[in-house]
């Protein structure tokens, strides 16, 4: 697990053996399987037999598990690309560790979190940004130029959680 097996164009074997070498390093890397694991074929299909051997055969009779059909990246069809959301904080706020501590622990219940790219910028070192928003307290969580929230000094623990919860569904579902 997992077997891979590729049909293309007949290609030199150097060729051959980069793409290997490549789509070897990805499934280390992102599958997360041992080197053991992995098998892969690499067939060669002429030109003139690719329509029957391989369109009509292979592809057409599975369209619905086609990741990548014709170029076109069918997974993204079903999955918008969330929102980035961008927080701003500082090194000794309390809120600021709470909120990071929140989103630590939503991205470990929901994997789905976990595709949401959230930006974190130190208020002090970043003035030049820190001017084009509109916010006076930290943590503050953008969408955009969109404030999602902006801490207060009454809030707790669960409020802070409860606020980068919808800032994620908030990305996720405008994505």
């Amino acid at each position: 697990m997992p077997y891979i097996a590729i049909k293309a164009y007949p290609k030199d074997e150097e060729t051959k053996k980069r793409l290997a070498e490549k789509i070897n390093e990805v499934f280390l890397e992102v599958w997360g399987c041992p080197q053991e694991a992995i098998s892969l074929s690499i067939e060669d299909v002429a030109p003139d037999r690719w329509e029957k051997q391989v369109v009509k055969a292979e592809i057409e009779p599975n369209t619905e598990k086609m990741l990548i059909l014709a170029g076109e990246k069918k997974y993204l069809k079903d999955h918008a690309t969330p929102k980035n959301l961008t927080i701003f904080h500082q090194e000794t706020c309390p809120f600021c560790f709470k909120a990071r501590r929140a989103l630590d622990e939503l991205q470990a219940e929901t994997p789905a979190y976990r595709d949401v790219r959230v930006e974190w910028i130190e208020e002090n070192e970043h003035p030049e940004i820190i001017e084009q928003y509109d916010y006076f307290a930290t943590p503050s969580i953008f969408a955009g130029k969109e404030k999602l929230y902006e801490a207060t000094i009454f809030d707790s623990y669960d409020k802070i959680k409860e606020s980068v919860k919808k800032a994620l569904d908030y990305a996720l579902k405008e994505g």
